[in-house]
C-alpha cells in the first residue's frame, strides 16, 4: 500500500468522524431548542419587573399644559438655563418599595414629592467636564404614604440647541428595571467589549507582523481605530454608569473618543490602500489636530464645551467616511490576480461599506433625535467590518509567514555555507567591506587563514561523503578555536576557511587561536580508529592604526601567503 492510498484512507476515516460529530451537534441543538420552547417560563427579569408600569404619559407643566418629556427643549415655555417644572400624580394604590425609574439627558434636575425634596443626583465637579450630567439612570424611592401625591421634576436645560429629555420612565421595582436594562443592553455592551478586545489584539499582532513585513503598521492603525470607536460605543450604551456614579466623566469620555477616531482610520486607509495625492494624509490629520486644539481651547475657556462643539467631530467623521467610501470604490475596480484575491476584496469592501453606512445612519439619527442610543448601527457596522477584515487578513498573514520563511531560507543560502553551517564567502566579503570602513576606529584587526590538508586524498580513496565528514570535523575545530577568542569564521572555498578578529590584542588572540586548534587536532588524531587524520595549515596577518594606508585585502593576502608557507612546512615534515 503506497502513501497516497494510506492518505485517502485517513481522509475517509476523518470524514466519518466529522459527520459523526456534526450529527451529535445537530441532535443536542435540537434537544436544547425543544426543551427551551416547551418549558419556557418567566425569566428572572420578567419576575422582577412584573407589575412595573410605563409612566411617560400624563406629565404636565405648571400651567396645566401637556409636557413632552422626550423633547423638553422643544417645549415653548422651557427657556434654556432657566428652571422649570413638570408634574405627575402618583397612583392612589401605591405599594411599598416601588421607585420612579427614568433616564435623563442634558438637564440638571431634582425630584420632589408634594414639594419635599426626595432625590438629587450627585454632581461631581471638575474643569475638564462638560456642563451636562450626560445620560444618567435614576431610581427615586417611593413609599406607600406617597399614594395620591404629586411628583415634581424641577429642572433646567444646560444647552440651547442640544436635545434635553427624560425617557424610559417606569413606576415599579428598581431592581427589575436595572436587570432589564442590563438584559436589554447586554448584546450592545458585549459587542463593544468584543470590539475593544479585538482592537487590542490587532495592536499586539502588529508587533510580530512588522518583524516579517514592511513596517506600515496597518494592524496598529486598525486597532487604534477599533478601540476609539469601541470606547465611544461603550459610553453611548449608558451602561458604564453602573460601574461609576460619575456620569459627567462618561460623557466626557464619549466626546474625547470621537475626536480620536479620524486619524487612525485615515492612517489605516493610507497604509492599506494608499492615496495618490500626497496632501490627503497631512491635510486631514492637520484638520483633526486643529479640531482638537480649537475645541479644547473653547472648552477650557468656558465659551463652548466639548459636547456643544460635537459638530466639529461629526464633520471630521463625514470626511473620514467619504475617504472610506472612496477607498472602497477605488479598490473595487482594481482587477485581482486571482479569484481568491477578488473574494478577499469583496469581503473587505463589505466591511468598509458596513461601517461607513452605519456611521451615516447614526449621525442622521443623532440630529433627528429619533433614538437615545446613537451608536446602535455603528456597533453593528464595526462588528461586520472587523469580521470581514479578519477573514480577508488570512491571506496577508499566510503570505507574511510564507515570505518570512522564504526570506530566512534565501538568507541562509546567501550567507551560510550549506555543509558546515558557518558563514560563506559572500558573508566574509561583506564583513570585510564593513570593517574596511570602520578600521580607523578599531584598535586592531586580524585575519587568520586555514586550509584543510588531504581533502582530495580522502575524496578519492574514501568517497565524497567521507570528505564532507572531514570538512565538518575540521569546521568544528576551527570554529571552536576562533570563537574562543571572540572571533568569527567563514568557509570561503572547498577546503579554505578564514577567521576575523578585531578589538584589543588581536596578535595575542591569534596565537591563542593557533594553540587551541592545534591542540584540538592532536586530541582528535590521538584517538585510535578515526576514519581519517585531520591536518590543518594556518597563517595570520594583523592590521593596526600604524598601517592606515594598508587595505584589509592586503592583510588577507598576507595571511594567505603565511598559511601556504605553513602548509608547505607540514608537507615537508611528513616526508
Amino acid at each position: 500500500m503506497n502513501g497516497s492510498e494510506i492518505k485517502n484512507i485517513n481522509i475517509k476515516k476523518h470524514r466519518i468522524y466529522h459527520i459523526t460529530y456534526a450529527v451529535m451537534i445537530v441532535f443536542f441543538c435540537a434537544m436544547i431548542v425543544w426543551a427551551a420552547v416547551t418549558n419556557r417560563g418567566q425569566s428572572p427579569t420578567e419576575l422582577l419587573s412584573e407589575g412595573n408600569i410605563a409612566f411617560d404619559e400624563g406629565w404636565y407643566l405648571e400651567d396645566g399644559g401637556a409636557a413632552d418629556v422626550g423633547h423638553l427643549n422643544k417645549i415653548s415655555s422651557v427657556v434654556p438655563y432657566q428652571e422649570c417644572s413638570i408634574y405627575h400624580g402618583l397612583p392612589d394604590d401605591l405599594e411599598e418599595g416601588l421607585s420612579l425609574c427614568f433616564r435623563t439627558k442634558n438637564i440638571d434636575y431634582k425630584v420632589y414629592v408634594d414639594g419635599v425634596l426626595r432625590y438629587e443626583p450627585t454632581r461631581r465637579e471638575s474643569n475638564v467636564y462638560n456642563k451636562s450630567l450626560g445620560n444618567r439612570w435614576n431610581y427615586v424611592p417611593l413609599y406607600s404614604n406617597d399614594a395620591g401625591k404629586t411628583v415634581e421634576v424641577r429642572f433646567h436645560t444646560v444647552y440651547e440647541s442640544n436635545r434635553a429629555s427624560i425617557d424610559n420612565l417606569y413606576l415599579g421595582s428598581a431592581a427589575g428595571e436595572i436587570v432589564g436594562t442590563y438584559t436589554g443592553k447586554a448584546v450592545a455592551f458585549s459587542t463593544c467589549l468584543l470590539i475593544l478586545f479585538v482592537g487590542l489584539l490587532l495592536i499586539v499582532a502588529d508587533i510580530p507582523a512588522n518583524l516579517q513585513m514592511q513596517k506600515n503598521h496597518e494592524l496598529l492603525y486598525l486597532g487604534l481605530f477599533a478601540i476609539s470607536v469601541a470606547i465611544w460605543c461603550l459610553a453611548e450604551t449608558s451602561m458604564l454608569q453602573f460601574y461609576t456614579d460619575d456620569s459627567r466623566l462618561i460623557q466626557f469620555l464619549a466626546c474625547c473618543s470621537l475626536i480620536m477616531i479620524p486619524i487612525p482610520l485615515l492612517l489605516y486607509l493610507d497604509a492599506a490602500f494608499g492615496f495618490k495625492r500626497k496632501l490627503v494624509v497631512p491635510g486631514i490629520c492637520g484638520l483633526s489636530a486643529a479640531e482638537f486644539v480649537i475645541r479644547t481651547f473653547l472648552h477650557f475657556s468656558g465659551v463652548m464645551d466639548y459636547h456643544e462643539t460635537l459638530i466639529f467631530s461629526h464633520v471630521m467623521l463625514v470626511i473620514s467616511v467619504f475617504l472610506l467610501l472612496y477607498s472602497i470604490l477605488k479598490n473595487s475596480f482594481r482587477q485581482g490576480k486571482s479569484r481568491i484575491r477578488n473574494v478577499y476584496m469583496v469581503l473587505r469592501t463589505i466591511g468598509f461599506m458596513g461601517i461607513g453606512i452605519a456611521a451615516v445612519i447614526d449621525l442622521i439619527r443623532f440630529y433627528s433625535g429619533s433614538s437615545s442610543d446613537t451608536a446602535m448601527f455603528v456597533r453593528i457596522g464595526l462588528l461586520i467590518f472587523i469580521l470581514c477584515y479578519g477573514i480577508s487578513s488570512l491571506e496577508k498573514v499566510i503570505n507574511a509567514v510564507k515570505l518570512g520563511v522564504q526570506s530566512e531560507f534565501v538568507s541562509q543560502l546567501a550567507y551560510r555555507d550549506g555543509l558546515t553551517g558557518i558563514g560563506n564567502r559572500t558573508a566574509f566579503q561583506e564583513r570585510l567591506v564593513e570593517l574596511e570602513k570602520e578600521k580607523r576606529q578599531l584598535p586592531g584587526i586580524a585575519i587568520i587563514m586555514f586550509d584543510v590538508n588531504d581533502l582530495k586524498l580522502v575524496n578519492d580513496n574514501q568517497g565524497h561523503q567521507m570528505g564532507d565528514e572531514l570538512l565538518v570535523r575540521s569546521t568544528e575545530i576551527i570554529k571552536t578555536a576562533v570563537e574562543s577568542v571572540d572571533g568569527t569564521c567563514y568557509r570561503i572555498g572547498g577546503d579554505e576557511f578564514v577567521g576575523i578578529l578585531y578589538g584589543e590584542d588581536v596578535s595575542g588572540r591569534c596565537e591563542k587561536t593557533t594553540v587551541c586548534f592545534k591542540k584540538a587536532m592532536d586530541d582528535y588524531n590521538s584517538v585510535k580508529g578515526q576514519p581519517f587524520r585531520i591536518s590543518i595549515a594556518s597563517g595570520y596577518a594583523v592590521y593596526d592604526k600604524l598601517q592606515e594606508s594598508e587595505m584589509l585585502m592586503d592583510v588577507y593576502q598576507q595571511a594567505d601567503v603565511r598559511m601556504y608557507e605553513n602548509k608547505k612546512q607540514i608537507k615537508e615534515n611528513i616526508r
